[in-house]
């Protein structure tokens, strides 16, 4: 991964109907980022509300990254993760969704809403909700979440941070 990421230590936006309309648009697919510059602006927004970023060299197999409310860090797997801004975008996206339902307190969208969102996106990719059974099913919501976000344009992504962060990227 790059060194930028290593050393990154690191109420007003688009609503969850836009991203409903948003996501029946994209075919679900790995989106975007296609510059570590773009990742390093994900950092330093994180870095703003308080979050630091962390890389790992010894995470567990299959381990990509995670989000450690109590300790206000974001663990990004090193050693599982290839040294390419698509794939660490969306590790990244995913995990600044979990810092997004920190911010908020709680789930970042009712279940009705969520179980369009993944009805749509099971149009496109069936298997992209395939490793909720890896998760307690108390767990099954806000990964499902952070799911959808990491299929989502990083424009889309950082509007959302900023809309459910908004509150403490004053610090």
């Amino acid at each position: 991964m790059r060194q930028r990421l290593v050393r990154a230590g690191v109420r007003k936006g688009l609503g969850w109907a836009a991203l409903v309309v948003v996501l029946s648009l994209l075919s679900i697919s790995r989106a975007q980022a296609t510059t570590w510059d773009r990742i390093a602006r994900q950092l330093r927004l994180l870095e703003r509300v308080g979050v630091e970023a962390l890389v790992a060299r010894d995470c567990p197999e299959g381990l990509l990254g995670a989000f450690h409310e109590g300790k206000r860090a974001l663990l990004m797997c090193g050693n599982n993760l290839p040294d390419d801004p698509s794939y660490v975008w969306v590790v990244l996206a995913h995990e600044s969704a979990h810092v997004m339902q920190f911010c908020k307190g709680g789930e970042l969208m009712p279940t009705a809403l969520l179980k369009r969102g993944m009805n749509e996106a099971r149009l496109h990719r069936p298997e992209v909700f395939h490793e909720l059974q890896l998760y307690h099913s108390s767990q099954h919501h806000v990964e499902a979440e952070a799911r959808l976000v990491q299929a989502l344009p990083p424009n889309q992504v950082e509007a959302l941070f900023r809309k459910h962060c908004a509150h403490q990227l004053g610090r």
